[in-house]
């Protein structure tokens, strides 16, 4: 888990740069939005294999609980970026909208798998494949 975390803050740091033109402005959307993917198609993931009986207990919380820990940071960093133009607000709103979606999908991932609630679980690996819809549509966009 160590060589995610070093991934991550690297691909965080390039969300706390100024964005000084709509360019920087995308390039940071991008790395909010990729981070965004990997972090909830990791939750995912983990939740096909609690569903699968595939892994403990243990792994699952671990898992779950280490996505919804990096994906507030990610939202954090890119709401601190300020769009240069008003035409990029939308841009805004949709990736913090998906990364809140995305938080609260791995949240109640994590709540469910600590209750072995297995219908939360299915509904929340259908609210994390929505999100993954919704970060690879913003990724399409982004080019």
């Amino acid at each position: 888990m160590t060589l995610t975390a070093l991934a991550l803050s690297v691909a965080l740091s390039g969300c706390v740069t100024p964005a000084l033109d709509s360019g920087a402005f995308r390039q940071n959307a991008r790395g909010a939005v990729g981070s965004g993917l990997s972090e909830t198609s990791t939750a995912a993931l983990v939740v096909e294999q609690v569903l699968a009986d595939r892994v403990t207990d243990a792994v699952a919380d671990t898992s779950l609980s280490n996505c919804e820990d990096a994906i507030g940071p990610i939202e954090d960093s890119f709401g601190k970026v300020q769009p240069p133009h008003g035409r990029d607000d939308s841009l805004r709103t949709d990736v913090l909208d998906t990364l809140g979606d995305a938080d609260t999908a791995i949240a109640d991932a994590r709540i469910a798998a600590r209750r072995d609630d297995t219908e939360g679980l299915q509904q929340a690996l259908t609210d994390l494949d929505a999100v993954i819809t919704d970060f690879e549509q913003l990724e399409q966009g982004l080019g």
